[in-house]
């Protein structure tokens, strides 16, 4: 389990009158860091677009394979042109990597500085100048912390009104201030950057002269839930098991009855069911003390599921009682996932004439893992 999360997001409008924004974004994770890398083509649109593209990808890469900063800039240099006339690169860039203990490296080539916030404050960041064949980065090294933020922006996001209703455009120091007044502990990542570009857009005025980027990286620690459903092949196993899921630190979900009553018997606490929760395709959720969510097992979890494949969002069930609802906000909602599966078989599980929604319980907590996976959650599926 990671000591840090990093919760990353990004929003953007491109220039007015173009279909593409020559803003590129790339995050990438793995088991050691989180890179991410914005970079601002030249101009705009489809040249712009697939300059900035470029400079992303060879930069997470390489730096994901350990490459040193001066092969990573080299290798732009080659790759990437010079504009001939303002004799400037095609495309600037930005690269922040946060490893898991919390240091953090920052690289910056003519973009706008890096915002990094701490109790409510934006900090000064130390940054050295290197000069690395004829182009000059800075580069920082800094240790960060739970709740602090790293903001970064693109030139389109700093000139945001230059000309109207300011002349000198937004600027740094004034998106500080912002960034200062909106931070707070309940905001999350993609709030705040959707937040910063909204502005930019109410600076333009609905038209926005330039590419507007916004990068944000939120340091938390990671929110962890573990969900056990079904019972293990081995009667015998039931305590250890029960022991292993109620010291886990974080969010406890139950899934099953049969579930729910050996966790009851040890507790030595009642099960009440909560029939306000109850829906005509999805049965009432218990109540156990001890346990952040007890519901029922096949149905609820198919239901969840179902609306994973279909792209469900946090918000979309952010208010809903019913079990599948609820488990389906705390998955979302979580960074890291244990999930018990209990491989004793309910026979009513194994009848060709239920439906199909009615399939082996592990065969649907794989499907629920692989769709989580792909959203970017940790998790972890192991069979008793």
């Amino acid at each position: 389990m990671n000591e840090i999360f990093v919760e990353v997001a990004q929003a953007q409008i491109s220039k007015w009158g173009e279909e593409l924004c020559g803003d590129s974004v790339r995050i990438e994770k793995d088991d050691l860091s989180t890179i991410v890398s914005l970079s601002d083509g030249l101009g705009s649109g489809v040249k712009a677009s697939i300059l900035s593209t470029l400079t992303t990808r060879i930069i997470v890469s390489m730096l994901q394979r350990n490459s040193p900063l001066d092969e990573v800039v080299e290798t732009l240099a080659e790759t990437l042109p010079v504009c001939k006339v303002r004799k400037i690169a095609y495309s600037t860039f930005s690269v922040i990597q946060v490893f898991q203990n919390g240091e953090a490296y920052i690289a910056e080539f003519d973009s706008p500085p890096i915002f990094w916030i701490r109790s409510g404050r934006v900090m000064h960041i130390e940054r050295k100048e290197r000069k690395i064949g004829n182009r000059v980065i800075h580069e920082s090294n800094m240790k960060l912390q739970k709740n602090d933020w790293l903001v970064v922006v693109s030139d389109g996001v700093v000139h945001a009104g230059i000309g109207g209703i300011w002349n000198l455009g937004w600027r740094w120091d004034k998106i500080a201030s912002f960034l200062e007044s909106s931070v707070n502990e309940h905001i999350d990542a993609d709030s705040l950057s959707r937040k910063v570009i909204e502005t930019t857009e109410s600076l333009y005025k609905g038209m926005p002269g330039d590419d507007a980027t916004c990068v944000v990286a939120k340091i938390r620690l990671p929110r962890k839930i573990i969900l056990w459903a079904g019972p293990p092949e081995d009667p015998k196993t039931d305590q250890l098991i029960t022991q292993k899921f109620l010291s886990f630190p974080g969010k406890k979900v139950l899934s099953g009855g049969t579930t729910g009553n050996i966790v009851s018997r040890y507790l030595g606490k009642p099960i009440d069911v909560d029939l306000n929760s109850m829906k005509e395709d999805i049965p009432p959720v218990g109540i156990l003390e001890g346990v952040d969510l007890l519901t029922e097992g096949i149905l609820t979890l198919a239901s969840v599921r179902r609306h994973l494949k279909q792209g469900a969002r946090d918000i979309d069930v952010l208010y809903k009682q019913d079990g599948a609802s609820r488990l389906l906000h705390l998955l979302l909602e979580s960074d890291e996932i244990l999930i018990y599966t209990g491989m004793a078989i309910n026979p009513a599980h194994q009848n060709p004439k239920l439906s199909g929604e009615l399939s082996l319980k592990a065969r649907i907590l794989e499907e629920i893992t692989e769709e989580l996976v792909k959203l970017g959650k940790e998790v972890n599926l192991e069979y008793f």
